[in-house]
């Protein structure tokens, strides 16, 4: 593996935007750094909200992989991973750079770091709230209790940071949700890892509400 550049050892860069807040210059600007076939896939949203999100948040990746390893935004391209985990193609010869994206209709983030598996989860506290029996079907049952045990009022905030952390998690093991939401649980205050296949050692967990209306959730395995 090439060394990595001592500017990006142990540093995680992690940024967020609003779509919505983008006029139309902007939003020119950031489509004009797609692919075509990004730019084809943009095309086919129904809904603008969902377009104007698409392509913020691979705009925002490509902007931030041109920092961190030195390729004009437009000239990445990428590889998808055995569970469909994008990642910085093998053919630009930086193995070490990892990247992860998340987006909702009105919050877009990326984080970028080197060597470490990273994930990364934005939720909207707006969307709809979890049916009742949600988190007893899916979640671990020491999860599940812990919402339980929370004030009704607090049961949806609490739901959807469960579930960023979950979503983060799988997102840098690479698996998907595939292997299993109830096959590993987290503590909160501080947002930890209580379980998992793996163990977990060398996880650390971020997570905190970028604006008032969204939740965030950042998962790190360092290596």
């Amino acid at each position: 593996m090439p060394e990595v550049p001592s500017s990006a050892r142990n540093l995680v860069r992690l940024r967020w935007l609003l779509p919505e807040s983008a006029d139309a210059p902007t939003l020119e600007a950031w489509h004009a750094r797609l692919s075509a076939a990004e730019r084809a896939t943009a095309a086919r949203f129904h809904f603008d909200a969902d377009r104007r999100a698409y392509i913020a948040a691979h705009a925002l990746a490509r902007e931030m992989l041109a920092e961190a390893g030195g390729l004009p935004a437009e000239d990445w391209t990428f590889d998808i991973g055995r569970h469909g985990k994008p990642e910085v193609a093998a053919a630009h010869g930086l193995p070490w750079l990892r990247f992860n994206l998340s987006h909702t209709r009105s919050l877009v983030a990326c984080a970028v770091t080197a060597v470490d598996d990273l994930g990364l989860d934005v939720e909207d506290l707006a969307r709809r709230e979890a049916g009742p029996g949600l988190a007893e079907r899916y979640f671990a049952p020491a999860e599940a209790a812990l919402l339980s045990a929370m004030p009704p009022a607090d049961r949806h905030a609490g739901f959807l940071r469960i579930w960023t952390l979950k979503e983060a998690y799988v997102k840098a093991t690479g698996e998907g949700i595939g292997a299993g939401l109830d096959s590993f649980g987290f503590t909160l205050d501080p947002p930890r890892l209580a379980f998992a296949p793996g163990g977990v050692a060398g996880w650390r967990f971020l997570q905190w509400q970028p604006t008032p209306r969204h939740i965030l959730a950042l998962a790190l395995r360092r290596r």
